[in-house]
């Protein structure tokens, strides 16, 4: 990890040796007393930290020793068919590591319902990765997960401005940067599960007035295509110029 995530802000902490973050300071960086880490706390600044105190049992103790803004997110949203786990996994991670604002997932029509009962999804295993990705990001802020019933409702709950794109290899009607509107100051990018969408799915976005988009001729996996949609999305609107340096 880049920089090591906290839920609170605080001037001083002791972390106890069985605390992974304490055990990745001390194992994984080396650090020792004079050490300075990275640190950041949940949606909120990213500081540096000096290791004050290194204990016998491995306790380390911490101190804030500068603080600066964190990156905003990306004004991207995701929509997603419910992929399987394991690439659900990734995309979390990606995401996150990305900046988006937050993701949406629903049971599309080609998804398996059993998706839904995985522990991925049951257990805290999805807020796991995404603090992954956003520590590996050098970032603070943690993209909101939502889940919805159907396509319909996840449509009507991301309503609002900016750009809506349904990603599509079959009935596109144009390049995902083509049809950004150059007004365009965000953007909410659906994509389909593994199998695509359905006649019925691509008929509803049309009807809530979503445009139908490509990739490329190249037909992509879905966690390929949530990366390379995003990096899109951000090149066009210009995005990337206005994220914060490092400066601690």
């Amino acid at each position: 990890m880049n920089l090591i995530l906290f839920d609170s802000p605080f001037d001083k902490m002791r972390l106890e040796g069985s605390d992974l973050r304490a055990k990745h300071i001390f194992e994984v960086l080396r650090a020792r007393v004079g050490t300075k880490v990275f640190v950041g706390f949940v949606n909120g600044l990213r500081a540096r930290a000096e290791v004050t105190l290194v204990e016998a049992d491995g306790s380390i103790t911490l101190k804030i020793v500068g603080t600066e803004p964190a990156p905003k997110p990306l004004p991207i949203r995701l929509l997603l068919g419910l992929p399987r786990p394991h690439t659900a996994k990734r995309i979390l991670f990606e995401a996150a590591s990305m900046g988006v604002q937050d993701l949406h997932f629903f049971e599309s029509e080609r998804s398996e319902p059993s998706y839904a009962q995985s522990s991925l999804w049951t257990s805290e295993e999805w807020k796991d990765r995404l603090l992954l990705g956003t520590e590996q990001s050098f970032g603070t802020h943690v993209p909101e997960v939502g889940m919805h019933t159907d396509l319909q409702s996840a449509i009507s709950f991301l309503q609002g401005e900016g750009a809506h794109i349904a990603l599509d290899n079959y009935e596109a009607a144009g390049s995902l940067p083509q049809l950004l509107p150059e007004s365009a100051t965000g953007a909410v990018i659906a994509l389909g599960a593994e199998r695509g969408w359905s006649p019925k799915e691509r008929d509803t976005f049309r009807k809530n007035g979503w445009n139908l988009a490509h990739l490329g001729a190249h037909v992509l996996r879905l966690e390929t295509a949530c990366a390379a949609a995003v990096a899109a999305v951000s090149s066009s609107l210009d995005l990337y110029n206005t994220q914060t340096s490092t400066v601690l």
